[in-house]
């Protein structure tokens, strides 16, 4: 993975802006800290840090074909490039480096957009066509790699990351606040749209073809899933037979690399399962990752310990201490670039932080089973729904809460509060957004500590509408649970999950993350999946476990499911000293939220002393982490220009490339 980023002019580049897009690609030099190099013709400039992963010694970006008319900038890998390059050459095409995105331009050469239906891969890529005088952008079709835009009058930009397009003059950071009213609603911002005003990001699944009549996009790939029943696997014998083909092959083409690669393991089944396949395709002794947390009821020290062990994997563990997640929250907001309800994406940067030390650049992880197969709560909380909704007068029905969340059935009053919570509107399973729409309740509650002038701003902006807007067709189509499944996929994976938790902190210490259970081939054979192949009875992950079960402890195998969390209260507390005045309603600087809510809730939950509800945390961490990123981007400081950056000019009347 690297940072990429351009400026293009349909009339002319501006001279007069090349300095600044020195500072833009310097902006991205965390994403790729092993050379920077820029390409600058009349009418556009493209920039690129290099992580030498591939080709380390001849991959330099960016890259054009044979006769100079296309110039590619790309961030990530294509897996397949081996393949892909055999029968390339085989056509007559002529390669000038070993890496594996140069396949990308002959590709093009021959498909134009239809090169996406041909890679395997994570990334962003940009392709400039000088003789058609157009830019084409694409995304993978997940969002594992960000891509994101800028385009007024006749000046188009993009970047990796949102803070080095503000590196350009006349953009201004302007927050878009229904982007920050869907980040409290969603967890993140709904594909395509950021918090920032007039910055927008290219969608998961897109191209887009920009040229002086403006911008041209095209989905290329969806998350779709069969709506007759004949158009399931059933036979799960078979389905294991056919998974393990699929993630095995997804493993291998995820290890090929010029450097070493490594693993995390968080003590969960999916990424034990990723691990024990890579020990399948070697021998050799593989270095494992993790990160442990001083507070018990989120450390998994000892299933990663245990895995480890059984898997004979050289492994890492670090602790995680409150006082270090709290001092570094403001450093993560830099880099994911959105607020946050929840402190994890902090230990999972300080875990790149530790890789990168131990001398490694790559890593495979378990990201995106959960989504695919069935393995959140939310699954099983709508299955119960819907059983419960058929018999709405039943008392036991609801009872089945307390087997995927044991606490509720202790003491009676908590027990009968959750199984009111849940059974609300029970019966409402032709609403597109059953499964969730509990969870996206707390919005209300949320926006509440916005200030008076903000709420009247954002009064008429209905984020649930906005979604229907987008997804009413393909929502339509499916069952209650097959929705469940397509809105984590689609708005908390790519936006929260790959972001927030996946590149922005992986990248910010300069590691790439490999993800074997999204390569698409597996994603789509996991959406043919029968249901109860995956969800059965309240068994999450079934074919996952049948499949792969015998590779790993019987201890992990069976353990509870735990969602990966981070301490919030303790580790804000903790860190106080650091973050002096953040909440105080005399020292909040931003006019954001209302000063006087906020000094209460802050009031309210030191007097509790971390007796808190779930919303209070989500909402005194997302209040936080509003003002981090208000104090870091609203007046955010120009880059350094890099006094390393190799600068390839093809300017009319400039002499030839240097």
């Amino acid at each position: 993975m690297c940072g990429i980023a351009g400026v293009v002019n349909f009339s002319k580049l501006n001279p007069a802006v090349l300095p600044f897009f020195e500072q833009c690609v310097n902006m991205l030099a965390h994403r790729g800290p092993d050379g920077q190099c820029i390409y600058i013709d009349d009418f556009i400039a493209l920039g690129h840090t290099r992580l030498s992963i591939i080709d380390p010694a001849g991959g330099r970006q960016p890259l054009c074909n044979e006769d100079g008319s296309l110039w590619l900038v790309c961030n990530g890998e294509i897996f397949n490039y081996i393949e892909l390059r055999a029968d390339l050459e085989k056509q007559g095409h002529v390669f000038s480096t070993r890496s594996d995105v140069e396949v990308l331009l002959h590709l093009y050469e021959e498909h134009r957009e239809k090169l996406l239906n041909y890679i395997n891969g994570q990334f962003a890529l940009a392709i400039w066509d000088s003789r058609r005088q157009q830019l084409f952008l694409a995304r993978d079709h997940v969002g594992i790699s960000p891509l994101y835009y800028y385009f007024r009058n006749d000046q188009f930009v993009f970047a990796s990351e949102i803070k080095a397009i503000l590196q350009l003059p006349g953009i201004e950071p302007r927050l878009y606040l229904p982007g920050l009213v869907q980040t409290l609603t969603f967890w993140a911002p709904l594909p395509g749209d950021t918090v920032f005003e007039n910055i927008y990001e290219v969608k998961p699944g897109y191209y887009q073809y920009v040229t002086e009549k403006g911008i041209r996009q095209q989905q290329y790939w969806k998350n779709e899933y069969p709506q007759a029943p004949d158009g399931f696997i059933t036979d799960a014998d078979a389905a294991a037979e056919e998974l393990t083909r699929l993630l095995e092959d997804a493993v291998r083409l995820r290890l090929r690399a010029d450097v070493p690669v490594g693993a995390y393991l968080s003590g969960g089944l999916d990424s034990s399962i990723i691990t024990a396949l890579i020990k399948t395709k070697n021998n050799n002794r593989l270095r494992t990752f993790s990160i442990g947390f001083e507070d018990q009821q989120y450390d998994e020290s000892h299933y990663q310990q245990l895995t480890a062990k059984h898997l004979q994997t050289d492994h890492s563990a670090w602790q995680c201490s409150n006082i270090r997640i709290g001092e570094m929250l403001d450093e993560v907001i830099w880099h994911t670039e959105k607020p946050v309800l929840r402190t994890a994406p902090a230990p999972l940067y300080l875990l790149s932080h530790f890789v990168r030390e131990a001398g490694f650049k790559v890593v495979l992880t378990g990201e995106g089973a959960d989504e695919f197969f069935s393995g959140y709560n939310i699954y099983k909380e709508t299955k119960i729904r819907c059983f419960a909704a058929r018999q709405p007068g039943s008392t036991r029905r609801p009872s089945l809460f307390s087997r995927i969340y044991p606490y509720i059935a202790g003491e009676s009053r908590n027990a009968k509060f959750w199984a009111s919570y849940f059974m609300k509107d029970v019966l409402h399973t032709d609403d597109l957004y059953y499964s969730h729409r509990l969870r996206w309740a707390n919005k209300d509650y949320l926006a509440g500590f916005f200030a008076a002038n903000v709420q009247t701003k954002i009064k008429d902006y209905v984020p649930i509408q906005d979604i229907d807007s987008r997804y009413h067709n393909d929502l339509s189509a499916y069952d209650p649970l097959t929705r469940a499944h397509f809105l984590e996929a689609t708005l908390f994976l790519s936006g929260y999950l790959l972001s927030s938790q996946g590149d922005r902190v992986i990248l910010g210490h300069a590691v790439e993350g490999r993800y074997p259970f999204l390569d698409k081939r597996v994603i789509e054979f996991a959406n043919r999946l029968y249901p109860a192949l995956k969800l059965k009875t309240l068994h999450e992950k079934w074919i996952l476990k049948k499949t792969f079960g015998d590779l790993l402890p019987q201890e992990v195998l069976n353990r509870p499911k735990q969602p990966y969390r981070a301490p919030i209260y303790a580790s804000l507390s903790a860190a106080e000293q650091s973050i002096p005045g953040w909440l105080n309603e005399d020292k909040t600087e931003t006019e954001l939220f209302d000063k006087k809510k906020v000094a209460l809730l802050y009031q309210k939950i030191r007097q509790a002393g971390g007796h808190i509800t779930a919303r209070e945390e989500m909402a005194i961490t997302f209040i936080m982490t509003c003002e981090m990123m208000m104090r870091r981007f609203m007046s955010i400081k120009p880059a350094e220009r890099s006094k390393h950056a190799i600068i390839l000019d093809n300017r009319t009347g400039i002499a030839a490339l240097s």
